[in-house]
């Protein structure tokens, strides 16, 4: 959904679920090459858009809102060109149940085909069922197929999401987002690509004057050919963010103003704010906690898990890099599957007899595998006599340690890319 030419549909769906997010800025077009219709209108759509203002807490009201609304004479026709109507996603009122208001909008299946891009679309349905209060929100979408494409052209097959939300009285809105796609395929110059079951998870939490995010993603499979990713794993959070700060960052990055600037003027703008937004939250101190990052390659597993912990800090202390070291605390717990060694050194060995000979020539199964159990004997001598992990019979573990502006691995100070025993030589009035 975050492609350009679904960028209409994004924004629409998203001032409707209360999100507050902007549209992407469209990429500066080549040399003498015209930008697209379809991602001219979407972003003319959302710039329009833009007006109506996204703080209004009550969503009920932000739904009537757009139901009145009307995109620009010079711009509906267009709209009407590329997605078979002039306002896409136009919301329809249901008769109430259970004591909510309940609405629907669809986008019709179409498609659009121009000499630099291409779009294409099953119906794609949005459902939002609402507290009288506007202050609760449940809602689901779903699309069978999507296709864009301007160099590239990705397929996606069977998007679902679901979430449920409510507002505090900070105007933040907290809760859940499930998102799944049952494949994405990419054809390009680079060779077809394939990502299977794709799921995405994000969570909003207010734990007393702080909150709390957590993000999930995974998927069945992803790569090219035979050459794929089999699992992967990614589940994180970030826990301890200032709520106030995160509610007037919220707050701005809705106004009108900043979504009436110019594309250069509010990527400016929001480089600043989120330099800003940054040193906010460090102030306040943040931890981001990895509950797991894996994936699988031919059956071997790769892991990584900890926590990357930020104490509170003074503007002065952010400015000074010893003193920004200081504050840093890390531990990290990483396990390589010793098989996933040896097929690199597969590789490796491949890349050797390949640059001896001249030129490509097949590799007997007894060449590899003395040249690949040659180099990853000498791998894994080396990792062990380091001292830096633990080599078992399976796996090679260590885990990686920053406390008081020092670094070990495996409880030991690296002497390495200009550190000593761990410590980086850094002058004592060092700054950012």
């Amino acid at each position: 959904m975050y492609k350009k030419s679904l960028a209409l549909a994004t924004s629409t769906l998203v001032l409707s679920l209360a999100a507050h997010a902007q549209p992407p800025a469209p990429a500066p077009a080549a040399a003498n090459v015209p930008t697209p219709e379809i991602i001219q209108v979407t972003t003319a759509a959302a710039k329009e858009l833009g007006l109506l203002d996204a703080r209004e807490p009550n969503i009920n009201k932000r739904i009537a809102a757009y139901d009145k609304f009307s995109f620009s004479p010079e711009l509906r026709p267009r709209l009407k060109a590329v997605f078979g109507t002039d306002k896409p996603f136009a919301p329809q009122r249901l008769p109430d149940s259970g004591g909510r208001q309940h609405y629907q909008s669809i986008l019709k299946a179409g498609g659009h085909a121009e000499a630099q891009a291409y779009a294409a679309w099953s119906d794609v349905i949005l459902k939002t069922n609402t507290s009288p209060a506007g202050n609760q929100m449940d809602y689901t979408g779903e699309a069978a197929s999507l296709t864009f494409g301007v160099v590239t052209r990705a397929q996606v097959s069977d998007l679902r999401f679901a979430g449920r939300q409510s507002r505090a009285s900070d105007g933040l809105w907290y809760g859940a987002m499930n998102m799944s796609v049952a494949s994405i395929a990419v054809k390009g110059a680079g060779g077809p690509l394939l990502v299977e079951d794709l799921r995405l998870k994000t969570e909003v939490q207010r734990r007393g004057k702080n909150v709390d995010l957590a993000y999930g993603l995974s998927m069945r499979s992803a790569g090219v050919g035979e050459h794929k990713i089999e699992r992967l794993n990614i589940a994180t959070r970030v826990l301890g963010m200032d709520g106030q700060v995160v509610a007037d960052f919220t707050r701005f990055a809705s106004s009108p103003q900043l979504q009436q600037l110019a594309p250069e003027a509010q990527m400016q703008v929001m480089l600043r704010k989120f330099k800003e937004l940054g040193r906010a939250l460090l102030r306040g101190g943040v931890t981001v906690v990895i509950d797991d990052i894996s994936a699988a390659w031919r059956g071997q597993v790769a892991s990584l898990k900890g926590r990357v912990g930020f104490a509170k800090s003074t503007d002065a202390e952010l400015d000074s890099m010893p003193a920004l070291l200081n504050k840093l605390l890390v531990r990290l717990e990483v396990r390589v599957p010793v098989a996933a060694f040896s097929e690199y050194a597969g590789m490796m060995a491949a890349q050797a007899i390949k640059t001896e000979a001249g030129k490509d020539r097949p590799l007997t199964p007894e060449q590899l595998a003395t040249i690949e159990k040659q180099m990853s004997g000498k791998i894994i001598g080396n990792i062990r006599q380091s001292g830096y992990a633990v080599v078992g019979k399976d796996e090679v573990s260590t885990v990686i340690e920053f406390k008081n502006g020092v670094l070990t691995l495996n409880g030991k100070g690296p002497t390495m890319l200009g550190m000593k025993d761990g410590k980086l030589a850094l002058p004592p009035q060092a700054t950012k």
